[in-house]
């Protein structure tokens, strides 16, 4: 390949997937998953795909942007860069940032980069990235949603440790009542035996009087992690909450900007970080934020989106778990390679996430978008 990576060609396309039954959590409860998705060529043909997502609504507002807004920035610079490119994107359209609608838009374009720099150099994008491990540790979410009955809970946690080999569960909390969720943790830990490592997460519902209190009630299940008891972004009550319980405290996934995660490790505040790639930006700003939970002393677990966190997960060594929810296995041509309850890595260059081509037809939400980003160019890289 001789020719300047010049990016000449940009896809976007939007894809919705029917969640069922509907998932719930403290907070909400959603029925779909829409899958903002780019497609970027370069000018030796090599296309790298990327995608962010949202719950149930948005993703239509993110397409546009990256077509709008991101798309035209893009056509006719080196695609070999996507650090530099990611930054300049962001300054940019600075005004619009910090935010949910830019960061996953900015992140389905960086992850599409990266993949494209990785195929470039043939290598997996993990071991391009650092290659610190070969698997990580995933636990499952899938089992455990607010919504699911006492004992379709107690069901689905034990069949997916003794049939499906998952070590580690993450549990939804955030009833009406703490003995509801006593009884639900409790029953769950009784069922699984104590050599499952059980997580659970309030999603933002408690206040602080509360998080304390409940967490206290907790403490006798061997909890791993509380994760978001209090609002995402409330460092001052997260750093007051730890010194309450002595059960960890997790999050980072409803934080899109990393500054935010740099107060959370000054004011020591989380035992564990959770960079969402989709909200946090990408492969360039969830790799940093897992280096600043390096340097601090904290290990990383990335939210959601097993395909794309055990990428990140396994380029660095201060990684505890990833998250496995089966979100996008409807249009995955392969879904994750699993092994006795550890991720592994897809065996390809990039980071190996193929979408299947039946499946986007049939998932695809179509509109009067305006046609793909592209320019003719000569073998310089110049506007032809």
């Amino acid at each position: 390949m001789s020719r300047t990576p010049y990016i000449e060609h940009i896809e976007v396309r939007l894809f919705s997937i029917p969640v069922e039954p509907p998932r719930g959590d403290a907070m909400q409860k959603f029925s779909a998953q829409e899958l903002p998705t780019v497609w970027i060529t370069d000018a030796n043909g090599l296309t790298g795909m990327g995608f962010g997502y949202t719950i149930g609504s948005g993703g239509s507002t993110i397409k546009h942007f990256i077509e709008h807004e991101l798309s035209p920035r893009l056509i006719g610079k080196d695609a070999s860069n996507p650090v530099e490119l990611n930054d300049f994107l962001i300054k940019s359209v600075h005004a619009l940032t910090p935010g949910c609608i830019a960061s996953v838009g900015f992140a389905a374009v960086d992850v599409a980069l990266w993949d494209l720099a990785a195929k470039r150099a043939h290598l997996p994008l993990y071991k391009l990235l650092g290659g610190a491990k070969s698997k990580v540790l995933a636990y499952n979410t899938h089992v455990g949603w607010l919504n699911r009955p006492l004992d379709e809970l107690i069901s689905k946690c034990d069949e997916a440790v003794r049939k499906d080999g998952f070590k580690a569960l993450k549990l939804k909390v955030g009833k009406p009542t703490a003995e509801e969720d006593i009884e639900r943790v409790g029953k769950v830990r009784k069922k699984v035996g104590p050599g499952v490592q059980l997580m659970v997460d309030a999603n933002q519902s408690w206040t602080l009087a509360e998080a304390g209190q409940r967490a206290r009630t907790l403490e006798p299940y061997d909890i791993v992690w509380l994760e978001e008891p209090l609002a995402a972004t409330n460092v001052e009550q997260y750093a007051q909450l730890k010194d309450r319980t002595i059960i960890p405290l997790a999050g980072g996934e409803s934080i899109y900007d990393i500054q935010q995660f740099f107060q959370y490790a000054k004011q020591n505040a989380f035992g564990v970080m959770q960079p969402d790639v989709a909200r946090i930006g990408g492969i360039t700003n969830a790799m940093r934020v897992c280096h600043l939970a390096q340097c601090a002393g904290l290990d990383v677990s990335p939210h959601v989106s097993p395909e794309l966190s055990v990428t990140v997960a396994l380029a660095v060594s201060n990684s505890m778990f990833i998250e496995f929810i089966p979100q996008t296995e409807p249009i995955l041509k392969q879904p994750i390679n699993m092994a006795d309850g550890y991720a592994l890595p897809y065996d390809a260059d990039g980071h190996g996430i193929e979408f299947d081509q039946e499946a986007m037809s049939k998932f695809e939400i179509t509109d009067s978008s305006p046609k793909p980003a592209s320019r003719k160019q000569n073998d310089k890289g110049q506007a032809a």
